[in-house]
């Protein structure tokens, strides 16, 4: 955690920001060797069986759009940044939409180290707060690391509310319920989890046609 590409100053869209913080190398690493390693195998192997029951057309398409995908996360992965200046803070997530949040809103910020399933494997997140304890935006070390998050702290100059106690990510996500992101809301696991059954509901009727020789 912490390797990142973090230039003292940096020109984004026009602004001169004083400090500009950027994803974790590792994180764009670690997302191409997941691509090449996962879904190309799985792309080939879905239109390799779906050539002789005729639904490669189905299945190509399914599998362009997804690239297409992909190929935007990494397009947002390469644009994505914390550009600070002396009237405000712009976060470009890498899917969430752009957002800037004026400086002299941020009354305080939160730091908290929390976890998933396994205590061992712990991450620091940054919450920062209006005068009315309103989250403002929120920052995972995850993607922009320690040394990222450290040098938002800094650059910021707010109180600093730092609890090094871990904590579990859903307790921490009922604690701050606002700061949510749009990916961690309950509509879209159900979406995720619909979109799941129906990708394996198709595979295996691709594969009972198969077995019957339709």
């Amino acid at each position: 955690m912490g390797d990142l590409t973090a230039p003292a100053t940096a020109r984004q869209r026009g602004t001169a920001y004083d400090v500009v913080v950027r994803p974790r190398r590792s994180l764009v690493r670690s997302t191409i060797l997941s691509v090449v390693f996962s879904a190309v195998p799985l792309a080939v192997a879905l239109v390799w069986v779906a050539l002789p029951l005729r639904l490669w057309t189905f299945v190509a398409t399914v599998v362009i759009v997804v690239a297409v995908l992909v190929g935007i996360v990494f397009v947002r992965l390469g644009t994505a940044f914390i550009g600070i200046d002396p009237a405000g803070i712009t976060v470009r997530g890498v899917v969430t939409p752009q957002r800037r949040v004026a400086r002299d809103r941020v009354h305080s910020v939160v730091l908290a180290t929390t976890y998933g399933t396994a205590v061992e494997r712990t991450t620091r997140e940054l919450v920062a707060v209006d005068a009315t304890g309103r989250p403002l935006f929120r920052l995972r070390a995850d993607v922009w690391g320690d040394e990222g998050i450290d040098r938002v702290v800094e650059a910021v100059g707010a109180r600093v509310s730092d609890d090094a106690r871990p904590v579990p990510a859903r307790e921490f996500a009922r604690r701050w319920p606002a700061s949510r992101a749009w990916y961690e809301q309950r509509a879209a696991y159900v979406v995720v989890g619909a979109l799941a059954v129906v990708a394996v509901a198709g595979l295996l009727l691709v594969e009972t046609v198969g077995l019957l020789g339709v």
